[in-house]
């Protein structure tokens, strides 16, 4: 690989923070709401950051950027998060280059998820890089490196088990409620948010109750509604929600809010034994409400290391996902070079058509049309065989060169400057 290749390589970091490292309570202080991810790239835009994408979930809050200033990205991102300079380096991590490139496709591909081959996670990158494109801030590296990780991911989602079986997030929520939970058909569950995580909950929990005890409390009723009506439960109002949290023996909270939306005043006069399921980042369920006599607060954390069966059958594929990425690698790789190589190919075929062409008008007035004719072709084939024979030289070792334009121009230099 060339040294300008590695240059631009190095341009290509992720800084943030995630489960491997941090804790729940840390890492929501680092999350970002949909409105600070869109302001911390407009101001990318401002200062001129050439490409940024912004990622936040439950379980990592990252920023990929393609730009020489990485003291910039890192100062936008904790201005729009509530962690700090010293909580960061702590806790945070920074990966250039060739690492941050196979940190990337482990995210997309699952295999760097809290609960391994959760797909949802692809989802959730294909959605940052879209908001990024809607300010204008995917840059053409970042445009085809996203492009061969999304098509990585999909091959490994159709060609390995890695992703088979009922293991994410919403997932391993409702095999605890099973696990935990005597009777399904005679508790009575809510329901607290219907995002994404919070439909995909729905629907899995729907499938393992016959008598529909689940309502949907939502702050947007109108989806709420919708919900309740595909899959033929309750929803009610967010007034009613005290009432609702009193009725309910399991309690799932999936509002994706950057604060506690769960309170302790939602609480009054509950003495029933209660199972709540925070699946949010930061918490969305007051850390007051652990104390409560009879309550049992699970996290997402927690979760997660609530294996089964599937999840040992994933680990058994990331070697075969492995060897996807890099391939997928190889090719990007290939990309940069003929990206890279693509001016001095340029060049080196427009200096070849100048000798041609210089050659030929010297000799016109002494040929036949036909003569010229057979003469042109002959002379364009040959150019031809030339270039492809020096671009192959030019990808085989333009590596040992300080630059690929100085091979071209000591290749075409004019024998009578020396």
């Amino acid at each position: 690989m060339s040294s300008q290749i590695r240059e631009n390589l190095q341009k290509f970091f992720v800084l943030g923070v995630s489960y491997r490292k941090t804790a729940l309570d840390v890492r929501g202080r680092f999350s970002l709401t949909q409105m600070d991810q869109e302001a911390l790239l407009r101001d990318a835009k401002e200062y001129g950051v050439d490409g940024i994408i912004v990622l936040s979930t439950c379980n990592r809050t990252e920023i990929y950027a393609h730009t020489s200033d990485m003291d910039l990205v890192t100062k936008l991102f904790l201005s729009y998060c509530k962690g700090n300079e010293k909580d960061f380096r702590y806790n945070g991590y920074t990966i250039q280059g060739s690492d941050c490139i196979k940190h990337l496709y482990q995210v997309c591909s699952g295999i760097d998820s809290q609960i391994v081959g959760d797909f949802q996670i692809v989802g959730q990158v294909k959605n940052a890089y879209q908001l990024s494109e809607n300010y204008q801030m995917i840059n053409s590296f970042l445009n085809r490196l996203f492009s061969f990780v999304f098509k990585a991911s999909k091959k490994i989602k159709n060609e390995t088990e890695l992703s088979r079986g009922a293991a994410s997030v919403s997932h391993a929520a409702v095999q605890y409620i099973k696990d935990k939970v005597a009777d399904l058909e005679s508790a009575n569950f809510l329901l607290f948010g219907t995002g994404e995580i919070g439909k995909d909950t729905c629907s899995n929990l729907v499938k393992h109750m016959e008598n529909r005890s689940l309502t949907l409390v939502n702050r947007n009723v109108e989806r709420a509604e919708a919900l309740a009506k595909k899959f033929d439960i309750n929803y009610r109002a967010m007034s009613h929600l005290t009432e609702e949290v009193n009725k309910a023996e399991v309690i799932i909270v999936a509002t994706g809010a950057p604060h506690p939306t769960l309170l302790l005043e939602h609480f009054e006069n509950t003495k029933d034994c209660k199972l709540i399921l925070d699946l949010s980042v930061p918490r969305n369920v007051d850390t007051a409400i652990d104390s409560l006599e009879n309550v049992l607060v699970i996290s997402v954390d927690e979760l997660s290391e609530h294996t089964s069966e599937a999840m040992q059958q994933r680990l058994t594929c990331i070697p075969q996902a492995e060897e996807i990425i890099d391939d997928s690698i190889r090719e990007f790789y290939g990309w940069l070079e003929v990206t890279f190589l693509s001016p001095v190919i340029v060049a080196l075929k427009d200096n070849l058509n100048k000798i041609r062409d210089k050659e030929l008008e010297y000799h016109r007035a002494k040929m036949s049309d036909d003569e010229w004719k057979r003469v042109e072709k002959i002379t364009s084939n040959l150019m031809n065989k030339i270039a492809r024979a020096c671009i192959s030289h030019l990808k085989d070792h333009h590596k040992t060169q300080s630059s690929p334009m100085e091979t071209l121009n000591m290749i075409f230099q004019d024998p009578e400057s020396n």
